[in-house]
């Protein structure tokens, strides 16, 4: 959104070049991993990861990305914006350990940022990034479900298949903690929290973005699919207004037709009461 034009254009017509069907079970992009993992072999860690680009997939509207170098460090989770000496993405999880439930719900997040184009709205400076963080936390979410079903079938290994269960126990303990949930409707919730978002995209030690993602995810359950417009956020031009309905304005602008109504649905989810 803020970088230049060049940029922004270019990324823009290659998203158009972007089938808008179509089911693949493969891979979308290449990643590297790095660094010591606390005990986890690090060809272990590469098959989580891999298994999660496999996993959405289908979910992406046949998005690919620049390569992806992926390291372990108490800086993360988190997607640099500086990138690799060959124009990878870098990002570093905090994961040590075989704790691959943790380690694909922290990645899958990360690559939610790289798909959303957070290179080119970096530091909040649209004011909007909560949004883009409860996208990224539902989009982990779901991506945990999606996992377990997958490897009840096809985990990375044989020998894997009772990870499934494991999966699932952490993404049901997650949606089950009281703060995920509002007790209000989404648009009175959100009035009431604007300005502190709008000011910390993590207020409140991300709890906000969790109760959004919870939102979110149910509209996103409801048709898969349309996950792939988040392929188009970020893409709207800096003209100096920073508000919400700006920023979702540019998103349904941006998005092909056939993505356009999960943007609408949220859009309305967000309207201020009348």
């Amino acid at each position: 959104m803020f970088k230049p034009y060049t940029l922004r254009f270019s990324l823009f017509f290659a998203l158009l070049l972007l089938p808008l069907s179509g089911i693949t079970f493969a891979p979308s992009f290449n990643v590297s991993v790095e660094s010591e993992w606390g005990g986890a072999n690090p060809k272990d860690v590469q098959a989580v990861l891999n298994s999660v680009g496999t996993v959405i997939s289908p979910y992406i509207g046949g998005r690919t990305l620049d390569n992806i170098i992926v390291r372990n460090a108490p800086k993360g989770p988190i997607s640099l914006y500086k990138r690799g000496q060959n124009g990878e993405y870098i990002v570093l999880l905090d994961v040590k350990g075989r704790y691959w439930s943790q380690l694909s719900y922290q990645y899958s997040h990360e690559v939610c940022h790289l798909l959303s184009n957070y290179d080119l709205a970096p530091n909040n400076i649209t004011q909007q990034q909560w949004f883009e963080e409860s996208l990224c936390e539902a989009f982990s979410l779901f991506t945990l479900k999606q996992m377990a079903k997958h490897w009840q079938e096809a985990p990375p290994y044989p020998n894997w298949k009772a990870y499934s269960a494991d999966l699932q126990r952490y993404v049901d303990g997650m949606l089950q903690e009281k703060h995920r949930h509002l007790s209000s409707p989404v648009n009175e919730w959100y009035q009431q929290q604007r300005g502190v978002l709008e000011r910390d995209p993590y207020a409140q030690n991300r709890h906000l973005n969790e109760k959004m993602a919870t939102a979110l995810l149910e509209i996103f359950e409801k048709n898969p699919e349309s996950w792939a417009a988040m392929n188009y956020l970020n893409l709207g031009e800096d003209t100096g207004i920073n508000t919400m309905e700006k920023y979702l304005a540019d998103w349904y602008k941006n998005t092909p037709e056939s993505y356009r109504n999960v943007v609408v649905k949220i859009q309305q989810l967000l309207k201020k009461p009348e």
